[in-house]
């Protein structure tokens, strides 16, 4: 299986959440897992948060994202796919941040690992190929 996998789901493995035991089973399945570079940034800011709120020290947090980054095997630049995850973003009415991960697993034929409800309730609407 080739599979996207989105900020929310690394980080639910890295954090060793109970979704993330799950979630890891997943991406250890996978033959091939991407994500676009998005992914860095989004990372970061959702470990920073972790750290901000007294649930992470800073050192752990430089881990987990070395971590989740070692979850995937390649990076591919997200600016190609912003006009068709911005489309899409209008269409649904859902954010361009997420719709990025959904125009790299339509691009690449993949499914898309995420924990966002919001998202995983779009995912059939969109292209029930993408389901994982």
């Amino acid at each position: 299986m080739r599979l996207v996998l989105d900020t929310s789901a690394a980080a639910n493995i890295v954090l060793g959440t109970d979704d993330g035991v799950r979630l890891a089973g997943v991406v250890e399945q996978a033959d091939w897992v991407i994500a676009p570079g998005l992914f860095h940034s989004e990372l970061g800011n959702t470990l920073w948060k972790t750290v901000r709120f007294g649930s992470l020290s800073q050192d752990a947090a430089v881990d987990l994202y070395d971590d989740a980054v070692a979850l995937v095997d390649e990076f591919v630049a997200d600016q190609p796919l912003v006009i068709q995850a911005m489309t899409a973003a209008l269409q649904h009415g859902h954010p361009v941040y997420d719709m990025i991960f959904v125009a790299l697993a339509q691009r690449y034929g993949c499914k898309l690992l995420t924990i966002d409800k919001k998202l995983q309730a779009l995912l059939p609407r969109i292209d029930p190929a993408l389901c994982v």
